[in-house]
């Protein structure tokens, strides 16, 4: 098998301190501000999801700018490199751990 966006976001989750998630959902503004923190991205470009999400892709060299950066969901390859860049190793089937 290989791994899915699915993986690769509950692996930068767990990289930055946030919990994971069963299902499949885009990052939420918290689990933004904290992949945000832990690539040193000013406050300046925090103001929305979309502000957040362009000042990522700058700052791991996706895009030159935050102004030339896509405020969009993640693709697959562009989560890799968000990954690689805050040194995360995504594993297939990575799931929660049980509460109980």
């Amino acid at each position: 098998m290989t791994l899915t966006v699915h993986d690769i976001r509950n692996g930068i989750r767990g990289g930055v301190g946030r919990f994971k998630r069963e299902a499949t959902a885009a990052f939420t503004k918290e689990e933004l501000a904290a992949i945000a923190d832990a690539l040193e991205v000013p406050a300046e470009h925090r103001s929305s999801n979309e502000t957040t999400r362009a000042a990522v892709r700058a700052a791991v060299g996706l895009a030159e700018t935050v102004a030339d950066a896509d405020t969009g969901s993640f693709s697959k390859p562009e989560l890799e490199t968000v990954a690689d860049a805050l040194g995360v190793q995504p594993v297939e089937g990575d799931e929660p751990e049980p509460l109980y």
